[in-house]
């Protein structure tokens, strides 16, 4: 992405602190009551400049995307695409981590936002069409009835902000782990973890209180790992943050379990 791009899609954008109109001001976006965001020359804009620091750094997501580029999602993402609306014009990636799920699924026009600042950075490495940002999903930076699908993938979701950008009858695509998911590393884990299963339900009664769920559709995978994937998997994901990192055995990790379901749910 470059400069340009953020100005080519402003007609999607609102500032995030009063909700008015951006205008292009030099290299920067600015509201009619003075609220201005810089546009970065690594291509993206910081609209979250006062976010707490996230436990999810960049070490994380270049791990979290070497596990996506090396095939153990493709399933997943097969799935989420043919959830899709074929003729999609605005899609928005809430969560995008670092971008490799947006990357993959991305419509005529693409916004990916994250709270991480790392990810962003991840996410924008390389350049390409899709306009990346720093912002809180309780305060996205994208006008009302925009968007005509938004992906929200293994991320927490803010149903309310959802619902206004979306376009009347829009699609909300929601990817949430199912109770083997990563269960491996579960087990080896143990007592280190609060608890030892997981179950979705609350999750999926929560989002149907706000939409109209029409389709729920599980994939499940389990692969072989290398050592080196299985370094990957530990790094990636939060199960591991109350574990010293040189205490995990990746070699106790001979295979991986993917287990998801989507929720694809209507205004």
């Amino acid at each position: 992405m470059s400069i340009e791009t953020v100005f080519e899609q402003i007609d999607l954008l609102r500032c995030p602190v009063c909700g008015a109109a951006f205008s292009r001001c030099g290299a920067s976006l600015r509201c009619e009551n003075g609220h201005t965001f810089d546009a970065s020359k690594k291509g993206y804009v910081h609209f979250a400049p006062n976010a707490n620091p996230s436990r999810y750094g960049a070490a994380l997501f270049e791990a979290r995307r070497r596990t996506l580029e090396a095939g153990f999602y493709d399933a997943v993402i097969a799935a989420i695409r043919s959830a899709m609306p074929k003729d999609a014009e605005a899609v928005l990636d809430a969560g995008c981590g670092d971008g490799t799920f947006t990357k993959a699924l991305a419509g005529k026009t693409t916004i990916g936002v994250d709270l991480s600042k790392d990810a962003i950075l991840l996410a924008a490495r390389g350049g390409g069409p899709i306009l990346w940002a720093v912002a809180d999903l309780t305060r996205l930076p994208l006008k009302d009835a925009s968007f005509d699908v938004i992906l929200n993938l293994f991320s927490p979701a803010h149903y309310a902000e959802f619902s206004r950008i979306l376009k009347p009858g829009g699609r909300l695509i929601k990817l949430v782990p199912q109770e083997g998911y990563l269960k491996e590393i579960r087990a080896l884990m143990g007592e280190r973890l609060k608890r030892e299963t997981y179950s979705n339900e609350a999750v999926v009664s929560h989002l149907a209180e706000r939409f109209t769920l029409s389709e729920r559709v599980r994939v499940t995978n389990t692969f072989p790992l290398t050592e080196e994937q299985a370094k990957d998997f530990l790094l990636m994901t939060p199960l591991t943050f109350n574990a010293d990192p040189d205490a995990l055995d990746a070699g106790a990790l001979p295979s991986i379990t993917i287990d998801a379901e989507l929720l694809v749910a209507t205004q």
